[in-house]
């Protein structure tokens, strides 16, 4: 009979106890655990992922991105962790402030990759500041795509607009005429900034287009100071040149300048499409009430008047999270859209993300419209390629209240060549 060492006997015995527990153990483990939530890139730990927000907190641009921008942001993150994160990561930012200035856009850019953010959202129009450094350090970057080019060129595949970027490098588009001839339009002063090169480039073009369907545009002017409300020379030289209608593509303060000095020179306004002035800061201010009267109000996403599925999730949102109850302006959809666009880039990005994972598996996204909101999707596998037809909402102020010009978005045909 064979007999064996008790010692032996002893630590097969534990051995045995110890295999056993293990295989417990592991058969607890949910199924592909072994393989999520591991990534080692910039940010990422199994229980979190850090992103950054940039915009202008202070300087010129501040009273439109302030504080529609971060919290509108900071809405769609809150509602996303609340929902459980992105594979079970709960998102963490920090902000950043670019004061306005391209020359402190990669400084504050800078700062974020310092502190070891996974992406950034740059919602500003100085995001062109910072293009080059970000791309060189391969972060993926999402946003308005309204500064300059650099959202539709091929070095940098990196950015991300969340819409079609025709405000970066705009092509030309024909002109939709339905309001315009509604409302008598003949003769047009077009406005843009001299600093942005979206805002001059979309004048230029949006001048083209008006001559070419027939209207008058005796007076252009791209060269206007960013965020200035010191525009009486401008009136009168508008004035002078004998315009009814005006189309300005710059923001909600020099807007409200050029309408009101305008009306003061005797210019009686049949029509006016204004970029970014529609929203609960507009109707809070009893001047820009007066002064705008039956004027339009282009829309960045689908009006939170026609009540869709999209919109009453983004106000109960807005609500929960903020305290908002009022119309979403720029500032605010800018917010809320470039969010959602980051937490789809992160969820395409895989349970394992990288930076390069998230802009490779971006790229593939062929139809993004950010659950409705949007007038048009997105196509990034195209980015560098102008959409066929550029599309939005118009709004009338008419009283205290914003109506919807249509149910439908207007749409452009793309002028092809440009």
């Amino acid at each position: 009979m064979r007999v064996l060492c008790p010692l032996r006997s002893i630590a097969w015995g534990s051995s045995l106890v110890l295999l056993v527990a293990i295989i417990t153990f592991v058969s607890q483990i949910p199924s592909g655990a072994s393989t999520a939530n591991n990534s080692s890139a910039p940010g990422v730990t199994p229980h979190s992922i850090k992103v950054g927000l940039i915009t202008s907190l202070t300087g010129s641009d501040a009273s439109n991105s302030n504080p529609g921008i971060p919290n509108g942001f900071k809405a769609r993150i809150d509602l996303q962790n609340a929902q459980g994160g992105v594979y079970g990561r709960k998102i963490e930012y920090i902000v950043e402030d670019d004061q306005s200035s391209p020359g402190q856009a990669q400084t504050a850019a800078a700062a974020e990759v310092t502190k070891g953010v996974f992406a950034i959202d740059y919602n500003s129009p100085f995001a062109f500041g910072a293009a080059q450094y970000l791309q060189q350090q391969g972060v993926p970057v999402v946003g308005g795509g309204y500064d300059g080019p650099e959202w539709t060129s091929t070095n940098y595949r990196n950015m991300f607009s969340t819409v079609p970027a025709v405000f970066a490098n705009p092509p030309r588009y024909k002109t939709n005429t339905t309001l315009l001839k509604k409302a008598g339009a003949r003769r047009f002063a077009v406005i843009g900034y001299g600093i942005s090169p979206s805002s001059s480039q979309a004048a230029a073009n949006a001048a083209i287009s008006l001559k070419q369907a027939g209207f008058q545009v005796p007076y252009l002017n791209t060269s206007l100071p960013f965020g200035t409300v010191n525009v009486t020379a401008v009136a009168l030289q508008m004035k002078a040149a004998n315009v009814d209608s005006m189309e300005a593509e710059i923001d909600g303060n020099t807007e409200l300048a050029l309408v009101t000095a305008g009306e003061q020179t005797g210019i009686k306004w049949r029509y006016v499409v204004l970029a970014t002035g529609y929203g609960q800061a507009w109707l809070d201010n009893p001047q820009a009430v007066a002064s705008s009267q039956r004027l339009y109000f282009g829309v960045l996403q689908t009006p939170v008047e026609l009540h869709t599925p999209a919109t009453i999730a983004e106000q109960a949102a807005f609500k929960k999270y903020t305290g908002f109850t009022g119309l979403p302006d720029f500032g605010w959809t800018e917010g809320w859209e470039s969010a959602g666009l980051l937490i789809k880039g992160l969820q395409v990005a895989g349970k394992n993300p990288t930076r390069a994972s998230f802009i490779d598996n971006l790229r593939k996204v062929t139809s993004w419209n950010d659950d409705g909101l949007l007038a048009a999707p997105t196509n990034f596998a195209r980015w560098t390629s102008p959409p066929p037809e550029q599309c939005g909402y118009t709004e009338q102020l008419i009283g205290h209240r914003f109506f919807p010009t249509s149910t439908k978005p207007l749409c452009a045909a793309l002028v092809r060549g440009t």
